[in-house]
């Protein structure tokens, strides 16, 4: 009895490894306290009757409890509010001033009143005059990466409405990241400022940490992009750049007004301007990579080399509600036994098979990703697919 108590122990402590590392990866900031978060003080009352006994709403319980501990974490290890930019005019990065206008724009410095200043990556780079810029609007499009110095992006800042225990000490812009879309949310591209800032606490701490600035082309958290994607093309690089962050002695010269400390300040914002173009190559790197994999799996598409024999079998065996229609890609999606899943299209070929779990399942059709395939779709594939 013992052994079994002990194993059932060692899968919950699995399943609640598993929950944190998806919940770290989907957190703008996780990245900060990923591979360094020790441990978590949870504390849970266990329901054993009662509709609070309902598996759901544990699970609810249990993830927001540790949501709001991962978020205290960030907090404390970051120095800045991830995913804003810091406002010098409002002395926070909580005002109007902190978020970009859209999905496609980036911080490119401040005006002199300490405002961030926007704009759109595509006109930011044929201001730029960058050579490639008219590649951003092929189809997939080009991925253009731009290093800013400190001096760069105060260069417009006026010394009234300097901060002195926040300063940017350097960024990365880059884009266009393909992202997945709802057909009203427009071209599925996203732009991203990533942020080096340091910012210097009352005691005199100085403290590095690398920010992500951006917005989903639903015009919300770039985390509502995790449950259409999984895994962010940004996610590795900006791992290595934030480890790399860690081994830089920051002392007083940086977050403070210039003066005798000049010297050790022009040093750190070297290393930072060579951890950014190294983040800059491993985003570029990562995005080919995924292009080539991507092509790769359009070849087999086209060649259908698949396992077809058991998607047919579900296809037509399949019940009315087991056959849903996936907004963005326009394809039938049928579902089988032990989740097994097949995506066909108009012409009833078959373009992909994957596994699901029932929870993956509904979370795409609670965001709308998947729908109710209607009567007609669904007399469609059945006829195609007899024929």
């Amino acid at each position: 009895m013992e052994d079994r108590v002990v194993a059932l122990g060692e899968v919950a402590w699995d399943v609640l490894q598993r929950m944190v590392r998806e919940l770290v990866a989907r957190k703008a900031g996780g990245h900060l306290v990923e591979g360094r978060l020790r441990e978590l003080p949870l504390e849970l009352p266990l329901a054993l009757r009662g509709e609070a006994a309902e598996p759901r709403r544990f699970a609810e319980r249990l993830a927001a409890a540790i949501d709001a501990m991962l978020d205290d974490a960030v907090e404390h290890a970051a120095s800045f509010r991830p995913g804003h930019a810091f406002c010098h005019r409002c002395g926070t990065a909580a005002c109007e001033h902190s978020l970009p206008p859209s999905h496609r724009h980036v911080a490119v410095g401040y005006e002199p009143t300490g405002v961030p200043r926007w704009q759109d990556f595509a006109q930011y780079c044929l201001d730029l005059r960058h050579p490639e810029v008219d590649r951003l609007y092929s189809d997939p499009p080009a991925f253009l990466t731009q290093v800013q110095g400190a001096g760069e992006l105060r260069a417009r800042l006026l010394d009234a409405f300097d901060t002195p225990s926040y300063e940017l000490v350097g960024q990365l812009t880059a884009g266009f990241f393909p992202v997945q879309t709802r057909l009203e949310e427009g071209r599925g591209v996203v732009a991203l400022t990533f942020q080096v800032a340091a910012s210097r606490s009352r005691g005199g701490q100085v403290r590095l940490g690398l920010n992500i600035l951006g917005r989903a082309p639903s015009g919300g958290e770039l985390g509502a992009l995790w449950e259409r994607h999984r895994d962010l093309p940004w996610r590795r690089g900006v791992r290595w750049a934030q480890s790399a962050l860690q081994s830089i002695r920051v002392r007083a010269a940086v977050a403070r007004p210039a003066g005798d400390g000049d010297e050790a300040r022009a040093r750190i914002e070297r290393r930072v301007e060579g951890i950014l173009n190294g983040l800059a190559r491993r985003l570029a790197r990562d995005h080919r990579s995924r292009g080539r994999r991507t092509r790769h799996a359009d070849e087999r598409h086209e060649s259908g080399a698949r396992p077809t024999r058991k998607a047919l079998e579900d296809a037509r065996s399949a019940a009315d509600a087991a056959v849903l229609f996936d907004e963005r890609r326009g394809t039938l999606v049928v579902l089988g036994d032990r989740g097994r899943t097949h995506f066909f299209a108009s012409d009833g070929r078959l373009v992909s098979s994957v596994r699901y779990s029932r929870d993956a399942i509904e979370r795409k059709r609670k965001a709308g990703l998947w729908r109710d395939a209607s009567a007609g779709e669904i007399e469609g594939l059945r006829e195609v697919l007899e024929a």
